[in-house]
This record gives structure tokens, sequence and C-alpha cells, in this order.
């Protein structure tokens, strides 16, 4: 069962309290497909950028965990629904 690294999720959630880095996290979480999410390279590539982003290192385990994590959720950035639903993910609150 793949899992997100509480202390990582709390770090990236600190980061994209600043507006500068929300705007460049939106448009990294939303220019993804569904099909980009259910491929394990896409989704490690996609925490790449985050991570670059956002200037959070993440270790290679932490990286495999949310990878797996995130192709489990389902989540396509395309669907009004799912978005929501992903940023409740991203803000804790679902």
């Amino acid at each position: 069962m793949a899992y997100l690294d509480p202390e990582l999720m709390g770090t990236f959630r600190g980061k994209m309290m600043n507006p500068r880095y929300f705007h460049q996290v939106y448009g990294i979480l939303c220019k993804k497909r569904c099909e980009d999410l259910r491929d394990y390279n896409r989704c490690c590539g996609m925490i790449d950028e985050l991570s670059n982003c956002l200037g959070v290192p993440v270790t290679p385990c932490q990286k495999e965990n949310a990878a797996k994590w995130l192709m489990e959720c389902g989540v396509d950035p395309q669907n009004g629904y799912h978005r929501r639903r992903m940023w409740n993910m991203v803000w804790g609150r679902g």
C-alpha cells in the first residue's frame, strides 16, 4: 500500500501557501492528464517538477511511494470534480 510521507506533504503545503508557488504548482498539476497520473514514470516526473518548483528535496523512497499513491488515486486533473478532489487532497481536507 502506497502512502504519502506526512512530513513531506506538510512541507509542500507550507510552501504552496506562498502565492508565488501556488500559481506555479497549480499550473504543473492542471496541465497533467489522467493518463499521466496512471504512468509511474510520468508521476515521478511530476513529483520532480513539484520538488524543483518548491525547492523541496524528495528522497527516492518518498518519490516512489508518492508516485504509487498518486497512481492509486485515479484523479483526472482535466475533470472539474476530480480537480476539486485533488486540491482537497493537497490541502489535507479529504
